[in-house]
């Protein structure tokens, strides 16, 4: 019996594998105590930017933008300070009572200015010898003197060589007829009761006013069948007298 070897059982440990790699830390004197504390103290990080390169496959168009609203409000405030107050001007054109119309030539090349030209040229050359020098066609040498005669005259008094002038300060005024005062009775019956003491127009001619004619142009709904002209066989759409519908027509044969 004491001949048999009594087998020890092989037991087996198993390692802690969460310290393995650490690191012990070392003990810190008061003063990096202080310099860690304050280290562990929030302090605010602020982002700096950084100069973007030129990179010519990268493009965006917010600088043009930027440039392009500054232009515009250069542009502006040169317009207001070079734009003068025009209210002012227009109420002066407004009561402007001396304004002229110039519709027709200017006056210093119409007729008239030609003419009194070509006679002060005459009167330069009056009694001297031919000089041989071409004037023009309007400055060909007078040997007489026109008397009596609207040509020799004309430069003095109210007559005038050429086109009579239109009044150059009068004011021309435009009024749109938008309500013709034409008896609406004539027009739809060819009765009126006033007879020639009517102050209105006694007309019955079918067509349309021009306002008429603009408006259905505008609103697009003009056709060839408002243009259609009735037979007067036919019943008109209501009575003329009472505005109300045909209940029982007199019908002739």
């Amino acid at each position: 019996m004491s001949d048999v070897e009594v087998e020890v059982p092989c037991t087996f440990k198993k390692r802690n594998l969460k310290c393995k790699g650490g690191r012990k830390r070392k003990t810190s004197s008061s003063s990096e105590e202080k310099n860690s504390s304050e280290a562990d103290e929030p302090t605010v990080v602020l982002p700096t930017k950084r100069a973007q390169k030129a990179n010519p496959n990268i493009q965006s168009t917010g600088g043009q933008k930027k440039q392009r609203v500054e232009i515009e409000d250069e542009l502006s405030s040169d317009d207001e300070k070079q734009q003068p107050n025009t209210t002012l001007s227009v109420q002066q054109q407004r009561e402007n009572a001396t304004a002229t119309y110039e519709l027709d030539t200017e006056k210093d090349k119409d007729a008239q200015a030609i003419f009194e030209k070509a006679q002060k040229i005459n009167e330069e050359l009056k009694g001297q010898a031919d000089d041989k020098v071409y004037r023009g066609i309007n400055n060909y040498a007078q040997y007489y003197k026109k008397r009596d005669t609207a040509a020799g005259n004309a430069s003095s008094g109210l007559v005038r060589k050429g086109p009579i002038r239109a009044p150059a300060n009068l004011r021309a005024t435009v009024r749109w007829d938008y309500q013709p005062d034409i008896c609406k009775d004539y027009k739809e019956t060819g009765f009126c009761g006033f007879g020639d003491s009517c102050k209105f127009l006694h007309d019955r001619s079918d067509y349309k006013h021009g306002w008429q004619l603009e408006r259905e142009e505008t609103e697009q709904k003009a056709g060839d069948s408002d243009y259609e002209i009735h037979s007067d066989e036919e019943l008109p759409f209501k009575c003329f007298i009472c505005r109300e519908s045909f209940k029982d027509p007199v019908v002739t044969r």
